[in-house]
């Protein structure tokens, strides 16, 4: 896999990540705690700045209510505008 593929995996990662978020209502710190992560590490992650491991993509995705690689998929239109 290509540098460039990792960084559109971290950016499909933040726009859905923080999309979902804010679908759920819920604060950085909440989900944060929530997922057992750190709460910079959230907005990091929301930056497009963050790496996580899978552990961590699964605790979010579990509080998201989500699986793994819906996160990782293409945010859909709706997503990309929020």
């Amino acid at each position: 896999m290509k540098q460039r593929d990792y960084e559109t995996l971290r950016q499909h990662l933040a726009i859905n990540i923080k999309a979902l978020r804010r679908e759920h209502e819920l604060s950085q710190e909440r989900l944060s705690l929530e997922a057992d992560v750190d709460r910079s590490y959230v907005s990091q992650i929301e930056r497009s700045l963050g790496n996580p491991s899978l552990l961590v993509l699964a605790a979010l995705a579990n509080v998201l209510g989500r699986d793994v690689g819906e996160l990782l998929s293409p945010p859909s239109p709706r997503r990309r505008g929020k």
